[in-house]
């Protein structure tokens, strides 16, 4: 993949970067604290839905007729006030498998896998076609497989879903950022749509490191794909934009300094 304006943060470039402390960032302007307030909720609902989809996948793989499983064509999460269930489904939509995963990330009682494929419930229907809808979307791919994570739109059921295109690796030590995508889908329609990079960038991920780098000039601050990466990665983010640096630790953001 193209590494673009990547700078691993090590600590004596961090704590070495001027010789003279720099002054204290201005005051965020009400409109940038709502919209990197949203980008942080936004953005921990992705890791915790795409985590909770990991958690289960790895537990139903510990059972033998899923390691044989042929019908399941990917998987749709459910949001609780703790929790997140995970379902995988077949072509027809219909559930073949059910997890819950704690907030915490950790399974919550045993996956259930059912004789007879079960219909979903409206919710469930709804984020299934959402991601149908935009994985049929023209889109430029980063690579070979890709994640989704869907997300309501507004308080269910809208019939609104912003649908989460994940470029996935098993590469250790990489952080595929680049390719990365968000689609909203309205009543089975593609409404919008973005890419939140310009290039197939891929983050190397120095253990040596206490955080990354990396440009940003398609918004004028980080976004809930920036947030998610960082959660993602277990590590803190620092994104240039055109005028000014941001900070994300811990799902977080922080406007570092401006005016470079």
């Amino acid at each position: 993949m193209i590494r673009l304006l990547l700078l691993v943060l090590c600590v004596l470039g961090v704590t070495t970067v001027r010789a003279n402390e720099p002054e204290a960032p201005r005051a965020l302007s009400s409109q940038e604290a709502a919209t990197l307030h949203a980008d942080e909720v936004v953005g921990r609902a992705m890791y915790l839905s795409d985590r909770a989809a990991a958690v289960a996948t790895d537990a139903a793989l510990e059972l033998d007729a899923f390691r044989k499983e042929s019908r399941v064509r990917g998987w749709i999460t459910q949001a609780h006030n703790d929790a997140i269930t995970v379902t995988f489904i077949d072509a027809t939509p219909s559930a073949l498998y059910r997890a819950t995963v704690s907030n915490a990330g950790k399974l919550v009682g045993k996956v259930e896998a059912y004789a007879t494929p079960q219909p979903l419930s409206s919710f469930e229907a709804g984020a299934a076609a959402a991601r149908a809808v935009a994985l049929g979307a023209k889109f430029q791919p980063c690579s070979e497989r890709y994640n989704t994570v869907v997300l309501p739109l507004g308080d269910p059921p809208a019939g609104k879903w912003l649908v989460y295109l994940l470029p996935a690796t098993k590469q250790p030590g990489v952080i595929p950022i680049g390719g990365t995508y968000r689609v909203t889908v309205d009543h089975g329609t593609v409404a919008a749509q973005r890419p939140f990079t310009k290039s197939c960038i891929a983050l190397e991920d120095d253990p040596r490191a206490v955080g990354l780098m990396i440009s940003h000039l398609l918004d004028t601050t980080p976004t809930e794909a920036h947030v998610f990466w960082s959660l993602w990665a277990h590590k803190d983010m620092y994104v240039s934009t055109e005028s000014a640096t941001w900070a994300i630790h811990d799902g977080h953001i922080r406007l570092v300094e401006t005016g470079h």
